[in-house]
């Protein structure tokens, strides 16, 4: 029916007439090609059989009538142009087809009408929107070869409508912009070719790029050997090139204009004018818009490489500039899922994506950098750190008071135990992280890539994920000390403690109590009281002597913590304080130790304090020394001042 439509160059076809062509050519075709030999046997019968199948894929069109019946070729039209927009170069001196060059009328509800500068921009979002975007990139050079109905349904024609009453041009929607603009160079180049046009457009451009004459001949001479090459420049939308563009296609409008007489390559070169201005502006903006969605996606890689390093889908949406800005409105929502769709699965070098996606226990979504997993690991740790503290210390400060004991406090394991049971109920997610493979292939890969791995980040010796204990750096035997520190100092004293606990087991199993063993524990326990007050009786007087008059020893301390500890950053102050003080308390037990033969005093502190600086090289860097020492004395008294 294709072949038949061409013959008589009509897309209706009389079904009676058909019939007998049909019948003729299975005829000839079958000394040939035997299965047409099938056409010859009730070729009535075998037509409207396979005929309906055509019909009802859309590929043809049965109307009835009078005569027997037409078939109407949908696509008649769509081959014709597909045809003669097969050579481009060859009509680069005529104007765009339409019907009148053509001599055809096509249906009305087969023709789109496009006003070239009104709706082709509106065309151009359709088109994009109905493909994704890369895609249509690597589509738009064969497109033409393709079905239309893929794009925009049966058949469909496009009707560009010129501006100032110019000739309009008949085109497929799969044409635009690619074929539509590379016919447009084509017919730039013919007008240059003809009647000394280039001297023409050289003499009068050049005022208008002064010392840039090199890229005005270069992109003319492009004009004129690669026009094809023109559409790449175009797209890439460089200052010059844009700016070339405009005046050009002002400069053959004005040119032609002028003219008394319009010949059909005059048509041609400013119908191809006007395309071009048309889509240089069009390419201008897209190529603006490209460049502010690439400076938002890095806008957005600065913002997930910020704290708390992790957020959630609806936390990204949110990003903004340093102005306020919301980046959403230089992206679209679906080109932010694409983009983290992207970001969490593409793989680069057989490396981990860039993104991991952290899922909570309730169905919670974070996200995070790749880059930035093991320092937001490292910074849960920190956060943890002192929760987790608190909380044991407590708990054991109430076991110590009672003279009890549980397993955490005497075996390493049960006590990893433990904190693993605060990690996962103070912080879920940090337990995630750490029991999820992926933390050791992102330390891996860090230390492969890198060389090495920052020591606060070492997570993993030989593979294996360090005991909560170190990676809090809080060792249990560390941590039974810090509790008893806060406590009278009899309980740092393990005979006193043994004593006084038997004696609360013995005094709890029986009501009358023997004189003599009263006696006896009343003999410790004065002891204990006079040990005491000695150590508290000591921390007063180097009170008075360090601490300001009208201050406080709480204020005093806060004071100079200021003068030494001028890190910016809040948790890394916070952090430091924590790790001097725990310093600190180890070494007042050595001192309470020696406390029987020894008496405390200020130079005695002085020169513990002296001690403690020169033997720890992270103390002598730190600034304003004479307020670290002072500082360090005076945290020394404010813990023997709770020695009751």
């Amino acid at each position: 029916m294709k072949a038949y439509a061409a013959k008589i160059n009509s897309p209706y076809i009389a079904i009676d007439t058909f019939l007998v062509f049909l019948e003729k050519y299975a005829r000839q075709k079958s000394q040939e090609q035997p299965e047409w030999g099938k056409w010859l046997i009730n070729t009535n019968t075998q037509f409207w059989s396979d005929f309906s199948g055509l019909v009802e894929t859309e590929k043809c069109v049965l109307i009835e009538d009078s005569s027997g019946g037409q078939i109407y070729m949908p696509f008649f039209y769509t081959d014709m142009l597909r045809e003669i927009y097969r050579d481009l170069d060859k009509d680069a001196d005529m104007p765009f087809p339409n019907e009148e060059s053509l001599g055809i009328t096509i249906p009305e509800n087969q023709i789109r009408i496009i006003n070239l500068k009104a709706d082709l921009g509106i065309f151009f979002k359709e088109l994009k929107e109905s493909t994704e975007s890369k895609e249509a990139e690597e589509k738009e050079a064969e497109a033409e070869e393709d079905s239309l109905s893929e794009i925009s349904g049966g058949g469909q024609i496009v009707k560009l409508i010129f501006p100032d009453d110019r000739p309009s041009a008949l085109l497929l929607p799969a044409m635009i912009p690619q074929r539509l603009v590379e016919a447009a160079f084509l017919k730039a180049r013919h007008y240059l070719r003809s009647r000394g046009n280039r001297e023409f457009v050289l003499h009068k451009l050049t005022p208008h790029f002064q010392n840039k004459e090199k890229y005005l001949r270069d992109i003319i001479d492009q004009i004129l050997i690669r026009p094809l090459d023109c559409l790449n420049t175009m797209k890439d939308s460089g200052d010059f090139s844009y700016v070339f563009w405009t005046y050009f296609c002002n400069l053959v409008k004005a040119d032609i204009s002028k003219r008394s007489e319009i010949l059909n390559e005059d048509t041609a070169a400013i119908q191809a004018a006007n395309v071009i201005e048309v889509c240089n502006g069009f390419y201008r903006d897209m190529a603006v818009k490209k460049r502010e969605r690439e400076i938002a996606f890095r806008n957005l890689e600065l913002s997930m490489g910020k704290p708390p390093y992790h957020f959630t889908k609806e936390e990204i949406l949110k990003f903004a500039t340093d102005k306020g800005v919301l980046l959403l409105g230089m992206y679209s929502t679906s080109e932010l899922e694409s983009y983290i769709r992207k970001k969490t699965s593409e793989s680069v070098d057989n490396e981990l994506p860039e993104w991991f996606i952290l899922n909570g226990e309730k169905g919670q979504q974070w996200f995070v950098r790749k880059d930035k997993y093991l320092t937001l690991c490292g910074k849960m740790l920190v956060n943890i750190f002192p929760l987790i503290k608190k909380t044991i210390t407590k708990r054991w400060t109430v076991l110590l008071k009672e003279f009890k004991s549980e397993p955490a406090m005497e075996k390493d394991a049960e006590y990893e135990k433990m904190l693993g049971f605060y990690t996962k109920e103070f912080n879920p997610l940090l337990t995630a992280i750490l029991e999820d493979k992926k933390l050791l292939w992102v330390f891996e890969e860090t230390e492969r890539l890198q060389g090495a791995v920052a020591v606060s980040l070492r997570f993993f010796k030989a593979g294996n994920l360090l005991p909560l204990s170190a990676l809090y750096a809080l060792p249990r035997r560390n941590m039974i000390a810090d509790t008893k520190m806060l406590l009278p100092f009899w309980y740092s004293t393990p005979v006193l403690t043994a004593i006084l606990a038997f004696f609360r087991r013995l005094f709890g199993k029986k009501k009358k109590k023997s004189v003599a063993k009263s006696l006896a524990a009343e003999e410790i326990t004065e002891s204990k009281v006079k040990n005491a007050k000695e150590i508290h009786i000591a921390a007063e007087v180097i009170k008075e002597n360090l601490v300001p008059k009208g201050q406080s020893l709480d204020d005093y301390l806060a004071e100079l913590e200021v003068r030494w500890n001028r890190l910016l950053d809040a948790q890394s102050r916070q952090n430091l304080n924590d790790d001097i003080q725990a310093l600190v308390r180890d070494n007042l037990r050595k001192i309470l130790r020696v406390h029987k033969t020894k008496r405390i005093s200020q130079e005695s502190l002085e020169e513990t304090t002296r001690l403690l600086i020169s033997s720890t090289p992270a103390l002598r860097g730190l600034s304003g020394q004479d307020s670290l020492c002072l500082y360090i004395q005076l945290y020394m008294v404010k813990m023997l001042l709770n020695v009751r």
